[in-house]
């Protein structure tokens, strides 16, 4: 099985020799192993992620009897519920499957409305939370639609299957509940869990073809963990290191959704130490969708092919072979907001550009400033090389954020990143909180669609509180943070955009 093409350009023979030092050192076989002294101590209870091909077998009886279930008592909506960060691998198998499957791991009430849009009466409800957090963010959604699956007239129990870590808060009161619990791994990091019960789950009742998933990976281990210099992981591990500029990834190459599962894994498993992962528009003679993902490095240009699952695992391997070569931690947490008493104070205001606040903290802002297109030439002055764009919104009302990008890189020269806040934390965003430099351009709106959460308080109140807690994080590392809040979310995003032409 070939999965990685042979790389064209100045970048190969470092490459080549990188692969050769590590065939040398016996890496491969150790990870396969799984032997901790590829990372140190700290990697001693992180690697069962490399046998999920195999250990995860299980699950497919197990899923596919759930899904039987369901269909035969007329649920046929699938909706993923997870903290933050452990939702790419679920939502990559349902999208290269074309599997339909609604994820919310964000509590802004316009997500969490676009869900209870749908038909609660046939919706089932998987949370995936390994720490069972019973404060989170993720069980106050989770409550929000159990609430409306009860009003169908429906008992949400029946409907739910919580994936957790045995003994966990979620564990005990869901099985008590009623509901369907289903065992997580406790040694597999949550970016390298896709291929284990948090990902597979949500995917399998949503349609995605398990047994496929799983015979594919399977049958790319064997390549994965040869000590030889042709072993493509570790030739792909190569051009991860051996270069200096940013991983370019050709967006609508591969299978769906891989593009952007590989700039959350790359981001948040090389840290500041790797290359910044990129996914935009496709150069020439990129390809398109399909089984080959294009990439591009220092003008070297090179693709990863196979299924999705074949795919996961060549990148897993390659990426934390990386992170061994860079002397980071592969299986560190990203930054992830928490909840704290009461509510952080966030980002004071500092003016108004029409339907956009304008919020700062420390003196890196000139005083006066009340446009957004003089706060954004102003932070970018700041930035010292990248930009990062973090939109606390809805991914799908909101969708045009994203255009944003693009046309920041090109009018500030800057490397531009756009991310949907909290998801992105655990990889890109720890990717601009290990590396110096950064400068945060940090997106947040009202939404007509709050609501009260169960226990008190409302979603929005939620998101205030990750936002607050995230800002005052990134203001005492010295981070410039410029935030933007829209008081109304179609004009302030129409204010921001005109500000960007201004630039």
């Amino acid at each position: 099985m070939a999965l990685l093409d042979p790389a064209d350009g100045p970048l190969a023979a470092d490459a080549a020799l990188v692969a050769a030092r590590l065939a040398g050192e016996t890496v491969a076989s150790r990870i396969g192993d799984g032997d901790p002294s590829v990372w140190g101590r700290a990697a001693t209870d992180a690697l069962g992620w490399a046998a999920l091909p195999r250990t995860s077998r299980p699950l497919l009886g197990q899923v596919a009897g759930l899904r039987e279930r369901f269909r035969v008592d007329g649920a046929r909506r699938v909706v993923l519920v997870t903290a933050p960060g452990l939702a790419h691998g679920a939502d990559l198998l349902a999208r290269a499957a074309g599997a339909p499957l609604t994820v919310l791991d964000s509590a802004d009430p316009g997500a969490v409305a676009d869900a209870l849009a749908g038909d609660m009466a046939t919706t089932v409800l998987v949370v995936v939370d390994p720490m069972g957090d019973p404060d989170g963010p993720a069980a106050a959604v989770a409550r929000v639609l159990a609430d409306a699956i009860r009003e169908e007239g429906v008992e949400p129990a029946g409907r739910t299957v919580a994936v957790t870590e045995p003994g966990s808060p979620l564990d005990g009161p869901a099985r008590a509940a009623g509901a369907t619990v289903v065992t997580c791994e406790r040694d597999v990091p949550a970016r390298f869990g896709t291929l284990g019960a948090a990902g597979l789950v949500a995917a399998g009742l949503a349609g995605a073809d398990l047994e496929e998933i799983l015979a594919d990976a399977a049958g790319a281990v064997d390549a994965v963990v040869a000590d030889a210099a042709e072993n493509p992981a570790l030739e792909l591990a190569g051009l991860l290191t051996a270069g200096s500029g940013p991983l370019r990834i050709a967006a609508g190459t591969g299978p769906d959704g891989l593009a952007g599962w590989v700039e959350h894994l790359v981001g948040g498993s090389t840290g500041g130490l790797g290359p910044l992962p990129l996914v935009g528009d496709p150069w020439p003679g990129a390809g398109g969708s399909g089984r080959v993902l294009s990439l591009q490095r220092d003008e070297t240009f090179f693709a990863t092919r196979g299924g999705v699952g074949a795919q996961v695992v060549l990148w897993q391997h390659a990426v934390a072979v990386a992170a061994r070569v860079l002397g980071a931690d592969p299986f560190a947490g990203g930054i992830a907001p928490a909840l704290a008493e009461g509510t952080p104070a966030a980002l004071p205001c500092v003016g108004v550009d029409g339907d956009v606040e304008i919020r700062a903290a420390g003196d890196w802002l000139p005083d006066g400033t009340t446009s957004v297109a003089d706060a954004l030439r102003a932070l970018a002055a700041r930035a010292e090389g990248t930009l990062a764009v973090e939109a606390w919104l809805d991914p799908v009302d909101d969708a045009s954020a994203a255009v944003l990008r693009p046309e920041l890189a090109r009018r500030t020269g800057l490397l531009t990143t756009f991310g949907w806040a909290p998801r992105g934390h655990d990889g890109l965003g720890r990717h601009h909180r290990d590396a110096p430099g950064a400068a945060f351009c940090v997106v947040t709106g009202e939404s007509e669609h709050d609501r009260a959460v169960p226990g008190g308080g409302t979603l929005a109140d939620l998101v205030a509180a990750q936002v607050g807690a995230d800002a005052a994080d990134l203001v005492a590392r010295g981070r410039p943070v410029l935030g933007l809040h829209l008081r109304d979310r179609l004009g302030g995003l129409v204010t921001v955009a005109r500000a960007v032409e201004q630039l």
